[in-house]
């Protein structure tokens, strides 16, 4: 596992975006109006199949929205947005906030005016150590629902495998992995859940898990892991073409690298505090860590390539980087904090790079040496 649990409890922030508003979409802003947004026929039609669910090819990750609840018409704002735009997944889960962000979800899509999208919303259960029983999943799925204001959850997500072992220094390990597979089936035949996914799984562990659930009956509906231009090795991409394989939908998270693929930073501009030290080596480079070596420059030269793409067709880098993830065969969930960043999201719909254009990003990409990890997990394969 890459990157510590407590950071992605307390909402390490998720893929950013850029302010520049997508020529997929009309926005206009005043101070006492609502945001308006028109959708073109192409991004309305972009649509992809998650077990029973038919969603829009991009989605909204909740992990970076503002927990404050003086922030909640801001939110509230931005779904709208994404629902105007044509999308309309929303991705959350229970450690976010401590369930903070699932009442934040349930808030904004209670707000939607009457006659919008109908929104789907994926939530994910916590795997951590003092959870022993198959009974544990299932009472915090049915905790997560109250949360969320609904009878039955349309995606319920196991957010990583089982790998926080606190004897492990010891030689003792109690994977549990089985356990909470039980558990989600189980959810899942009493209606607590309409579709049910993984996290974090490699194309190993993924395989028991669909054998498991086949066994009882139950659609493994979705894998999510980490995935971008900058993060498509390390068994990445590999999932990416199991889960095709195999029927298994692939969502993606920090499709925009943390606002790195975005193109949001520079020298001078670099995040304040801990995750400005970190973004560093991928913005500057000219380092050496852990035997990776960062050129000077960092990320440049990729994002010289993004620029020309994106030149090319009229859009901007965010949504050059999104639409890389769907055309991989993944459904990105980018954060989206205000209209303008759920605006320039949406964009990345409705229209798809060519062979050419993929090639040339990903061989920018490969240039660099180095990819992007993030605060994410890395692939668990047993």
């Amino acid at each position: 596992m890459r990157g510590p649990l407590l950071a992605l409890l307390h909402g390490v922030a998720s893929a950013g975006a850029g302010r520049v508003a997508p020529r997929a979409a009309r926005v206009t802003m005043s101070a006492s109006a609502p945001v308006q947004v028109t959708a073109s026929p192409e991004a309305l039609a972009d649509r992809v199949r998650v077990g029973t669910l038919e969603l829009s090819a991009l989605g909204v990750g909740a992990l970076n929205w503002p927990l404050d609840k003086a922030d909640d018409e801001q939110t509230a704002q931005a779904l709208a947005v994404c629902v105007r735009s044509g999308v309309d997944f929303v991705d959350t889960a229970e450690a976010y906030g401590f369930g903070r962000s699932e009442e934040l979800v349930a808030n904004c899509v209670k707000r939607l005016p009457p006659g919008a999208r109908r929104v789907a919303v994926a939530t994910k259960f916590a795997p951590v150590p003092w959870r022993m029983t198959a009974s544990s999943l299932v009472d915090a799925c049915a905790a997560s629902a109250v949360r969320l204001g609904v009878e039955t959850i349309d995606l319920y997500q196991i957010h990583f495998p089982d790998v926080l072992q606190p004897l492990a220094a010891l030689g003792v390990q109690q994977r549990k992995d089985e356990l909470y597979w039980a558990g989600l089936a189980e959810a899942y035949k009493r209606g607590l859940v309409a579709n049910v996914g993984v996290s974090n799984y490699g194309p190993a562990l993924l395989k028991r898990a669909k054998a498991f659930f086949d066994g009882q009956g139950v659609p493994l509906a979705s894998n999510q892991i980490n995935f971008s231009l900058l993060y498509r090795k390390q068994g990445a991409q590999a999932t990416v073409d199991w889960c095709r394989d195999h029927g298994i939908a692939a969502l993606g998270y920090f499709p925009l690298a943390n606002g790195l693929l975005a193109g949001k930073y520079s020298a001078s501009n670099l995040p304040s505090g801990l995750k400005g030290m970190s973004m560093r080596k991928y913005v500057v480079g000219g380092v050496v860590e852990r035997g990776v070596t960062f050129k000077p420059g960092g990320v440049a030269p990729l994002l010289a390539e993004m620029r020309a793409v994106a030149q090319s067709r009229g859009r901007t880098v965010a949504q050059v980087a999104l639409n890389y993830a769907m055309s991989k065969g993944v459904l990105p969930i980018p954060g989206c904090r205000n209209a303008q960043m759920a605006a320039e999201n949406a964009g990345a719909l409705g229209w798809r790079l060519d062979g050419g254009e993929l090639a040339a990003l990903e061989a920018a990409s490969d240039g660099l040496g180095f990819e992007f990890a993030g605060g994410g997990f890395g692939l668990e394969e047993e």
